[in-house]
C-alpha cells in the first residue's frame, strides 16, 4: 500500500471512528508554515478553531509505506521528526503509521499500542479548551498588569 493510500485511510479512520469533521482536517502541511525555514511535511494534521478563529493543531500524523516496518533507524528518524514537529505545533499528539501499524504518543508521553486508546475528536477538544482556560489563569494570575486591585496580585480592577 502506497504512502497515498496509507493517509486516505487513516483520514477514514479519524472521521469514522474518531468523529474528526473534515474540515478539521488538513493533509500534506508543510512544516515551514508553523516555522520559517523548517523543512519537511506533515501529512495529516487534525485542527480546532480557537477563540480567534484560528486553526490550532490538535494531532499530527506521519503517513508511511506499509512495507515500511515501524522498528529501527526508519522509525527512530520519524519520530525524531515528529518531536521535533511538535515542539513547533504543540499539539500534543502525534500518530507514525505504515496503515497495519501505528505509534501513538501524546503530551503526557504515554505510548499506546491500539486504536481503541486513542481519543475521540470531542475528547481532544475538551483537553484543549481545559488547557487553554488553565494557560490564561496561569497568565491572569502570573502576567496581568492592568492597574487595579484584584486577586491575581497585581493591582488592577479586572474582576477576575
Amino acid at each position: 500500500m502506497s504512502r497515498e493510500l496509507v493517509k486516505e485511510r487513516v483520514i477514514k479512520y479519524l472521521i469514522e471512528d474518531l468523529y474528526v469533521p473534515q474540515d478539521m482536517i488538513d493533509t500534506d502541511v508543510l512544516v515551514s508554515e508553523f516555522e520559517e525555514g523548517m523543512e519537511g511535511m506533515i501529512d495529516i494534521v487534525v485542527n480546532v478553531k480557537d477563540e480567534n478563529d484560528y486553526f490550532v493543531p490538535l494531532m499530527i500524523v506521519k503517513c508511511l509505506d506499509e512495507d515500511v516496518e515501524l522498528e529501527g533507524e526508519v522509525v527512530e528518524k520519524q519520530v525524531e521528526f515528529l518531536e521535533d514537529v511538535d515542539n513547533i505545533v504543540l499539539a500534543g499528539r502525534v500518530i507514525l503509521t505504515n496503515g497495519d501499524s501505528m505509534m501513538y504518543a501524546d503530551w503526557t508521553g504515554e505510548e499506546y499500542d491500539t486504536e481503541q486508546s486513542l481519543p475521540t475528536y470531542d475528547e481532544m477538544v475538551k483537553e484543549f479548551l481545559e488547557s487553554e482556560k488553565l494557560a490564561l489563569e496561569h497568565e491572569h494570575t502570573h502576567e496581568h498588569s492592568c492597574g487595579g486591585d484584584c486577586n491575581c496580585g497585581n493591582d488592577c480592577d479586572c474582576k477576575h
